[in-house]
């Protein structure tokens, strides 16, 4: 968000036609040590929703933030316990996608953007003064319906189902039923690490019969209302109305993410424009806090370390 200047000027008399300045040398002398006077009394105050200079503790934080839904279950739970433990505050989420939040941060239309992929090169140069801030990790699971017989794919059948080539499951061992795949929008953060993962390889995009939804929670809703369905999502979004296929012989666990096993994992990141304002260091420090950092392992996600890994 833009910084904003406080500055309290007094014994400046006004008329009709502004300020009246002291024809003397003398008087000119006076106001001039009053403005600087006041001005250092004062100071600048920067951005006056955090309402404290660095290093200083903020009592109530204002804060703004969007971006992926893959954070927003961390960002939302972080933001509540956040609010319980500083009373007054205020720190408003919402979802609507990785390039959503990346945008928005980058206008100054909120103060923390959020996303679950990496800044492109061409965001990277249309807003030099982005600074992402990483605060979890993530699997992206390959997920069923709970009814479906199929474990396991290889990449290769994966690859092979997004593009359209695979559309039956009796193909992978399954039942005789037409393949409903679901993918999510352009844009994602998720479906970007996906493609990068699968797509990217082989120089392929996903088929155009795709079922597109916008969120994980979507596609979690749609291939657990569907026997035939198979989607992609963040693996803390995975529960007992999905199935997790095992990649290559590899379950998308925790552990296997860590130990680099599972092939599909990203970065999620916190994104702020230019340095974070008390404010926004304030909230990033209790992600990262040992208690941020529960509350990641609590959601399924994998936690990053303490403030130094930023």
């Amino acid at each position: 968000m833009s910084r904003r200047y406080i500055f309290s000027v007094g014994i400046i008399s006004t008329g009709d036609y502004g300020m009246r300045w002291s024809n003397d040398r003398a008087g000119a002398l006076s106001v001039l040590v009053i403005l600087v006077a006041s001005l250092a009394v004062s100071g600048c105050i920067n951005d006056t929703k955090s309402g404290a200079g660095a290093g200083e503790s903020v009592e109530n934080v204002e804060l703004q933030i969007a971006g992926s839904t893959t954070v927003l279950p961390i960002a939302e739970e972080c933001a509540r316990v956040f609010m319980e433990k500083h009373p007054g505050s205020r720190i408003d989420v919402a979802g609507g996608g990785s390039s959503h939040g990346i945008k928005a941060v980058a206008e100054g239309t909120v103060d923390i953007g959020t996303a679950s992929r990496e800044l492109k090169e061409s965001e990277r140069s249309r807003y030099p003064d982005l600074i992402p801030h990483p605060i979890a990790r993530d699997g992206v699971a390959i997920v069923v319906h709970p009814s479906n017989p199929v474990h396991s794919i290889t990449m290769e059948e994966l690859r092979r189902i997004y593009t359209g080539e695979i559309t039956n499951w009796k193909d992978l061992g399954g039942v005789d039923a037409r393949i409903m795949v679901v993918s999510r929008e352009e844009g994602s953060g998720t479906r970007d690490c996906f493609e990068h993962a699968v797509m990217k390889p082989i120089n392929e995009e996903i088929t155009d019969t795709a079922i597109i939804q916008d969120s994980n929670g979507k596609v979690r809703a749609t291939v657990a209302g569907n026997e035939n369905a198979i989607g992609f999502l963040s693996l803390g979004y995975v529960n007992r109305d999905v199935k997790a296929l095992k990649l290559d012989g590899v379950e998308p666990t925790v552990e296997n993410v860590v130990n680099g096993k599972y092939p599909i994992s990203r970065t999620l990141w916190m994104i702020t424009r230019g340095d974070p304002d008390p404010g926004e260091e304030e909230f990033l420090d209790f992600i990262l806090s040992e208690e941020g950092q529960e509350i990641v392992e609590e959601l399924h996600f994998i936690p990053v370390g303490g403030r130094g890994s930023r």
